[in-house]
């Protein structure tokens, strides 16, 4: 039964009960208010919508609660600070329902104007289409649509073109003072391995008859074998194994620690923009003039389309110009 109330500001809200739920929407004008609650209340006793009081009951905070404890712990790199907080802080108290495709374009423009990044933006977005999917499919809270997918994605920054020179890598290992950044940076170089890949190294993964390297966890789940370099055998061996230990660098954690140690050599060498994931474009492009074959390649590199491993692959127009010769 549908019950009409005038509210302060003159507005007409509806309540729609079918089946002991509960639905509200505002209007204008009494007509329309009126008009909305009979053809709902047909559309809810013939089943062809289903009722949306989940979604009017239930905020975006109690989505993220749910979301932390049911998906966050399986997802790499969960205990990374995560924009959860600052989702929760914008859109925590509003109902499911209540939540535009407009109000995702604001949090958009805010973020931009903040001076985030497109590519961080992206990321965000994502995490509330992902959030909204969730509530959708593992929470069984019907919704018409989700909101953000209607929002468009901003343009992210071109992707990255930085190498590691010669005389840079000189001035980068004369810079270093922990032991093993030498040895992490030589086994990047060499094998264009993910930071996250490296870190996670155990000597019962590397074979040095075959002289090759399981990698069983990876950034896209997909495991894979790589071969060894002379140049990285030869910098594996050279290391004192630990007794009662497996990882090869168990002197850093986590990926966060590890990353302060490497600024800090950065800022002493002097390179201008240069980061640890860096290291894989300069390996990539390595690699390339080794093995022009491209399947070859992402065989070691890991990149499961060409698309993604152009992003890596950076030659000079000098250097095909000497191929053309």
């Amino acid at each position: 039964m549908a019950s009409i109330l005038k509210t302060k500001t003159g507005r007409f809200r509806v309540q729609i009960e079918s089946n002991g739920k509960r639905e509200y929407k505002t209007f204008g004008n009494k007509t329309l208010a009126s008009t909305w609650a009979t053809q709902r209340e047909s559309e809810l006793e013939r089943g062809l919508i289903a009722s949306v009081d989940l979604a009017q009951r239930t905020s975006l905070s109690e989505v993220i609660a749910d979301y932390r404890i049911r998906v966050m712990p399986s997802l790499r790199g969960h205990h990374i600070k995560s924009p959860l907080a600052a989702i929760d802080k914008r859109f925590g108290k509003m109902r499911l329902i209540s939540i535009t495709p407009r109000d995702v374009s604001l949090f958009r423009d805010e973020r931009l104007a903040a001076g985030a990044s497109g590519s961080t933006v992206i990321k965000d977005l994502n995490l509330i289409r992902s959030l909204i999917d969730h509530a959708i499919l593992e929470m069984s809270i019907h919704l018409p649509a989700n909101p953000a997918r209607f929002c468009k994605n901003p343009k992210a920054a071109p992707s990255r073109t930085r190498v590691l020179a010669q005389d840079e890598e000189q001035s980068l290992f004369a810079a270093y003072e922990h032991p093993m950044l030498p040895t992490i940076t030589t086994l990047a170089i060499e094998t264009a391995m993910r930071l996250g890949e490296l870190l996670n190294m155990r000597w019962c993964d590397v074979d040095f008859k075959t002289r090759t390297l399981n990698i069983p966890r990876t950034k896209t789940d997909t495991p894979r074998v790589i071969p060894l370099s002379g140049k990285a055998v030869q910098t594996l061996q050279g290391l004192t194994r630990r007794i009662g230990g497996d990882r090869i660098f168990d002197c850093w954690l986590r990926a966060d620690s590890f990353e302060k140690t490497f600024r800090r050599a950065v800022l002493k060498a002097g390179l201008a923009d240069f980061r640890f994931h860096d290291l894989r474009q300069t390996a990539t492009s390595r690699l390339a003039r080794k093995l022009p074959n491209v399947i070859e390649l992402a065989a070691i590199t890991g990149h499961s389309s060409l698309a993604m491993l152009q992003r890596y692959y950076h030659v000079s127009p000098q250097v095909l110009a000497a191929k053309l010769a």
